[in-house]
């Protein structure tokens, strides 16, 4: 996804999020928030492919140690000498600004949390892709939405949670 895409978009995401799971930890896709920082080294060192990995190699580490912040310093020290190297180093110094709280990785890895999307990924494909898609089947969206959502109920131990809420509605 083009970053200026991301950027648009990802504010109502974290919204939502907060809305409908107050307190919840929030953290980046690790592999997104790489493909931050290689757009700027693509950018920058464009055919060097030397200098361009060895800087980035350097990024990956510091938000895996729970250090976005330097990620935002290095890049920062970066002289652009374009107005799309400006314009690249300006949206990607407010992603990192904007997201750095979710980024800290090692602590995440700590609290043997996921950093990566690819395991809710799979999860969301088993959990519609065992209901929805069996042979022969036909849904409406607002039935695969029902059935869904009583499947997350029943596979998340949420079953009595969810007739006692709507039993209160």
């Amino acid at each position: 996804m083009c970053a200026w895409r991301s950027r648009r978009r990802s504010g109502w995401i974290w919204n939502i999020a907060e809305e409908y799971f107050p307190g919840a930890t929030q953290i980046i896709d690790e592999c997104h928030a790489r493909g931050h920082y290689w757009n700027v080294a693509k950018l920058f060192f464009g055919k060097d492919e030397k200098r361009r990995q060895r800087w980035a190699e350097k990024r990956k580490r510091e938000p895996d140690d729970g250090k976005a912040e330097k990620v935002i310093r290095s890049i920062n020290r970066l002289n652009p000498s374009t107005a799309e190297q400006k314009e690249v180093c300006q949206r990607e110094i407010g992603y990192f600004e904007n997201n750095k709280h979710r980024m800290r990785y090692d602590q995440y890895r700590r609290e043997a949390l996921f950093v990566g999307s690819g395991v809710i990924e799979a999860a969301c494909r088993s959990l519609v892709g065992q209901r929805l898609k069996q042979s022969g089947m036909h849904w409406t969206v607002r039935g695969a939405n029902s059935i869904i959502a009583l499947r997350c109920c029943i596979l998340s131990r949420l079953w009595e949670d969810f007739w006692e809420y709507r039993a209160a509605a």
